[in-house]
Parts: structure tokens; C-alpha cells; sequence
């Protein structure tokens, strides 16, 4: 049998929970490395915290994941540690494990409280459930698709989200130029940068803004956070495609600019005014 979305986040949570503890007390003790191959700032950032809250993470992943399920679980890893090799590659048919053990590592090394753990599960090409947990916020956010999205504060119980309420604000990636910028301002009180791909995908569904919007095609990362803007009433568009939680690198070069927010509406409107 296949893994069960439900039984991942209750493992995952749990996973992110210590991985954010080790973030969490190691902020402003750790040197900025710099990974090769990588173009931006905010892709190039690297620190000692992402491979050992990675190690946390993949370690109770596979103590705690069930071993009965059909076919091995694969991984698609944001870092380059040993613990990459407890799980299987990527192959059809197999359950797919996405992981980014700190997203927002440049803001981290900053002091910014806007970093966070996240993973999600994929099947069949499609996301099936995922999470995110931001350290410095005390909050967790987790959906799962067809059952909502819910967001957790440290010490309450659980809450459905649905159609939150945000400011009118659109995030935006530092990628983002200043033309787009001017002519997305008329749709927003503020045009606000996010350098963490957790807070801007997620924005709508907690309510930080009502729309983001990043210039580049999604990666699997960022899509962890679409998964609960969608699942929580959202809208998330991929150049003309409206995402129903396909496989970002399964989707063409065209699917550009990304965007999310609180409804198609709102979407099409910063489509068309990023495009002019």
C-alpha cells in the first residue's frame, strides 16, 4: 500500500518539530557557507544548521516511516548528506518525499524569523500532503489534498483554515524587477520582498498577504506551500495553468510567472499586470 498522507504529516510533524528546535537555538551561531551551482543569494546560502537539521529530519523519517508499504520511499533532498542514502531514488511509481530542512537560509543568517522546515509528500505525480513549520513563530501549517489545510500555535489545538483574511499586500521575490514592482502596485497597499519561498507559496492561506508572486518557474520546494494555500480556498497559477498539485518539473518552461492568491481573480490581476 502506498503511504498514507495522514500518517506523513503526523511523522513529519514531528520530524520538523526537533529539526526547528536545533534551528531555533543555533540562529546567530553558525558562518554562511556557499553552495556551488546556484545563481542567487538566497539559493547559494548554506549553513551547518541545514545539513544537520536535514540529518534530524531524514533519521526519524526513516525510524518512524512504516516499512510496509508496496514499493521503497524516495527523496528529493535540498542538501547533500549522508542520510540522502537511507531512502530510495527517485522512480515511477514510487512514493516521493520533498524536503527543504531551512528554507529562507539567507534571512536565517540574518536574524530574520522567516525560516522554516518543510516537506511534502508526492503521489503519482501529485502532491499529496505537506508541511511547514516556522521556528521562530511557534506556528505549524499542514494540508492534505481533498481534507483542508490546518495551522497549529504552539500550545492550542489544531484549527481548520479556510479563506483567512490578509492584508492587502503582494509579496515578492528579490528577483522580481522594479517595472513589475510599479505595476503591481496599484493592486496591493504594499509590494512587499520575501526572501523565504515558505512564507510567500503559504501567504494567503496564513495570512500574510493575499497574493506572491515569484518571476521563475516553481520548484518542488516551493510548492510545498502552494498545497496549503490551495487547500485553504486559495488559487495558485502557473503562467496560464491553474495548479491542482501537479509535479512542478513535470510542467513546461512556460509555466511562469508563479503566483498565489486568495482567489482566481485576484490571481489573473497580478498576471496581467506583471505581464503589462
Amino acid at each position: 500500500m502506498p503511504l498514507d498522507p495522514q500518517r506523513f504529516i503526523e511523522i513529519f510533524r514531528i520530524a520538523a518539530l526537533q529539526a526547528g528546535s536545533v534551528a531555533s537555538r543555533l540562529q546567530g551561531e553558525v558562518r554562511t557557507q556557499r553552495k556551488t551551482n546556484e545563481t542567487s543569494p538566497e539559493s547559494q546560502a548554506l549553513t551547518a544548521v541545514d545539513l544537520a537539521t536535514q540529518d534530524v529530519v531524514l533519521h526519524l523519517l526513516h525510524a518512524l516511516l512504516p516499512k510496509e508499504t508496496d514499493t521503497p520511499i524516495a527523496l528529493d533532498a535540498e542538501e547533500e548528506t549522508d542520510t540522502v542514502a537511507l531512502f530510495a531514488p527517485e522512480a515511477p511509481g514510487r512514493d516521493l518525499i520533498v524536503l527543504d530542512p531551512v528554507d529562507g537560509t539567507l534571512s536565517y543568517t540574518r536574524g530574520s524569523r522567516d525560516y522554516a522546515v518543510m516537506g511534502a509528500l508526492l503521489q503519482d505525480g501529485r502532491y499529496a500532503a505537506s508541511l511547514i513549520h516556522f521556528p521562530a513563530h511557534r506556528v505549524t501549517a499542514w494540508a492534505i489534498r481533498g481534507s483542508g489545510c490546518f495551522r497549529e500555535l504552539e500550545g492550542r489545538k489544531p484549527a481548520r483554515i479556510l479563506r483567512p483574511r490578509a492584508p492587502s499586500r503582494i509579496l515578492v521575490t528579490p528577483r522580481t524587477d522594479r517595472k513589475s514592482r510599479d505595476r503591481l502596485a496599484p493592486l496591493a497597499s504594499e509590494i512587499e520582498t520575501s526572501r523565504c519561498s515558505a512564507v510567500d507559496a503559504s501567504a494567503p492561506a496564513l495570512g500574510r498577504a493575499r497574493a506572491a508572486l515569484s518571476p521563475k518557474r516553481s520548484d518542488r520546494r516551493r510548492a510545498i506551500g502552494y498545497l496549503l494555500t490551495l487547500e485553504a480556498g486559495g488559487h495558485v497559477q502557473m503562467g496560464d495553468h491553474d495548479w491542482r498539485g501537479e509535479d512542478p518539473d513535470a510542467l513546461g518552461e512556460d509555466a511562469a510567472p508563479s503566483i498565489v492568491a486568495s482567489s482566481r481573480t485576484l490571481a489573473r490581476r497580478v498576471s496581467k499586470a506583471y505581464r503589462g
